[in-house]
This record gives structure tokens, sequence and C-alpha cells, in this order.
């Protein structure tokens, strides 16, 4: 008998026909396919765009700063308090201030960092050519900062240093380029960094900086606010969400739209299948109770259209996470063709925090959101399995004459 019940559905799911029932029943598996494989491919694009926000952006950027205006022997005993805790991975001193970069007739304020040695550790892989350490008058700078200056590797670059303090008296200076930062980052229109020497810098009246990388870069908002709380009161402290603010926002946004994304999907899923089901069982009350005159009961009749359900889930399910396996692998070069073809980048890290759309493609969404789809398919189903069980046999036989 249970072979008869998956034979009957199969058909039924499959091949349901001509009309408007058919039509709806090839609707709903079409339109599963495409919300699944469109939702497959967004959240392995946002993945991407969280991978990176996690790997290559917070990686450039301090996630803790503590500033003060303190003696060297304060500065010692807080890194070796910071060197006690295990969320801290690794910390540098540094002193920032305004320099005004001028190069080829082009000028340019910004935040010049004037940092140890080991600084550049965090940007070695983004190094072009790649380095170890910063001498005096050594400059790195942001590959987009260095192409509005119209600078290259080896240009010498004139500067003004802000003394910072109520005077904020004017030094100049000149820097020689030494390599270039080129992360495709918002990070490359703003980074410049020199080696101590280059400036002479009183640190009572700049203060000083001393910046954490931490394990996991999420907690720099808890270990900032203990900070605040533990430090003595000449020092203070930041976390990136502050200086990165968009960046927080972004990583923000993007679980709210994957959130709401996935209830679009379930509604779509479970709106297809009932509406889907409805006209079947319409449709075909008349084969319905010709089914129940030869012995099938009203469970029987129900089990039919519970397994005719299931089976469109599976189909879109299915299909869905195999077209949506397919787009998010074409999209970086899909993006790649569309900024060939308008001859401009489609982001343009002035705006966008990356210049490139990355994939990160996860099995447990491949494996969550086709089975929730699947699992709300079979549950859609059953009201429209029950009303056919119920249907009076006497109504669909009239009918089938």
């Amino acid at each position: 008998m249970r072979r008869l019940h998956w034979d009957i559905a199969l058909r039924q799911a499959y091949d349901p026909g001509h009309g408007l029932s058919a039509f709806l029943s090839r609707l709903s598996v079409f339109g599963m396919v495409i919300a699944i494989s469109l939702l497959l491919a967004a959240l392995s694009v946002m993945n991407g765009f969280e991978r990176e926000m996690r790997v290559r952006i917070l990686n450039l950027v301090p996630h803790v700063t503590i500033r003060g205006f303190a003696a060297e022997d304060d500065w010692t005993q807080v890194q070796a308090d910071m060197a006690q805790l295990e969320s801290v991975n690794r910390q540098n001193r540094f002193t920032d201030i305004d320099a005004l970069l001028v190069a080829q007739g082009n000028a340019h304020v910004t935040r010049l960092t004037i940092a140890e040695n080991g600084a550049l550790e965090p940007y070695k892989e983004y190094l072009r050519p790649e380095m170890d350490s910063l001498g005096a008058r050594e400059l790195v700078i942001g590959a987009d900062l260095a192409g509005t200056l119209g600078l290259t590797v080896g240009d010498s670059v004139s500067a003004l240093f802000s003394s910072g303090g109520y005077q904020n008296n004017l030094r100049p200076g000149t820097l020689q380029v030494v390599s270039l930062l080129a992360s495709d980052t918002e990070i490359d229109h703003v980074f410049s960094m020199t080696g101590q020497g280059s400036v002479e810098i009183d640190e009572s009246v700049e203060g000083g900086a001393l910046a954490l990388n931490l394990v996991d870069p999420l907690e720099a908002p808890q270990l900032a606010r203990y900070l605040r709380q533990t430090l003595p009161p000449s020092f203070w402290a930041t976390d990136w969400t502050a200086a990165q603010g968009n960046l927080y926002q972004a990583i923000q946004l993007s679980r709210q739209i994957v959130a709401l994304m996935l209830a679009s999907l379930l509604i779509i899923a479970m709106f297809n299948v009932v509406t889907s089901l409805v006209l079947v069982v319409s449709d075909r009350r008349a084969p319905s109770s010709m089914l129940r005159a030869i012995g099938l009961t009203s469970s029987d009749i129900a089990q039919i259209f519970v397994i005719q359900g299931t089976m469109i889930g599976v189909g879109g399910a299915v299909l869905g996470a195999g077209l949506g396996l397919l787009l998010a692998l074409v999209t970086p070069s899909l993006v790649h063709f569309i900024e060939l073809g308008t001859g401009s980048p489609l982001l343009d890290t002035a705006v966008y925090p990356l210049a490139y759309v990355p994939v990160d493609i996860r099995k447990e969404d491949f494996l969550l959101v086709p089975g929730v789809a699947l699992v709300l398919s079979i549950v859609s189903c059953t009201l429209p399995a029950f009303a056919a069980a119920k249907l009076p046999i006497t109504e669909g036989l009239r009918e089938s004459r």
C-alpha cells in the first residue's frame, strides 16, 4: 500500500498535468529553488564580507587603543599588565600626529603614525615590497593615498608636522616612500606610518599610545570598558568600534539582513507549497474520490498529499542548494566581468570597506537553509492534506462524470 502512496504522490508532484493547479505545482518548486539559491548566494557573500572584516580589516587596525599623558615608568607598567591578559595577542607603542603631505603638486592631510619596531607585523603580507621594520624618515603609505598624491616607492614627499598642544607649531620635513600598503580595503585611503626619529616628538604634549590586538576582535568593547574602569586616571581606552563605526555597523547590519532574508524564505516556501497543494486538492477531487471508492482510507489520501508536499520540498531544496552553490562560486567572476565591461570598480573603497566581493561557502548554511525549507514544506502541506482526506466521496464522484 505504501508503494502505491509514493507512486501516486510522485505522479502528482512531478507530472501534474495541465491547468492552473499544474502550473502552480511547478511554480512552487521553481519559487523554492529561486528563494533558496538566492539566499544561499547572499549568505555566502555576507559570510565572505564578515570573514574579510575579521581576517583582513580588523587585523590592520588596533582592536583597543590606550592613550595617555604619563611617565615612561607608567607606560612600562601598563604594557606589563597588558602582557598578562590572555585576550591580548600583540601590543605596540606608537604616537600619531597630524601631517600635511605634499607631492607632485598634490596635498593631503593625514594622521601620521610614528611607531616602534614590530609595528609593521600586521601589515607585512599587504606591503609592496614587504618590510620588517621602519627607519627614520622612511614612510609606508596606503596605495590609494599614494595614488592621490602621485607617489610610488622611492619617491620623496615633503611634510609639515603638527606639534600639537596649544601652540600647534608646524615643523617641515621630508620622508621617503619605502613601501605601499595594498590591502584592497578602505584603510589604503588613510594609512601612513613612519619610523621613530622621523619627527621630534614631545609625548608630554602629544601624548603616547599603545595599540592592542586581541585574539577575538569582537571582545574589544568589553576589554575597553574594563580598562577604562581599571587604568590610572592619566590613561583612557577606546576600541575599534569607535574608530571604525561604519565597519561595526556593517557587520551588525549583515546579520539583520540575513535574519530578514531567512524569514522571507520561510514565508515564500510555506505560501508556495500551501497554495499549490490547495489547488491540487481542488483539482484532484474526482481522482481522490475514486481512490477512496476502491478502498483507500482518508488517512491514505492525506498521506499521499503529505508525500507530494515532501517531494516538492525535496526537489526545491536540492535544486536550490545546487543553484545557490553555483551562484556563490561565479559571483566574484561575475563582478569582475561587470567591472571590465563598465571600466570602473563596482565597489569603491572610498565608500565600501572592500574593493572586491568575497565569498565564503559554509557547509552549515547549505544544510540549514534547505533543511528549514524542507521542514516547512512538510509542515505546511498537512492542512491541504487533511482537507483532501475529508472530501465526501459522493461529491468527488459526481464531478468525475
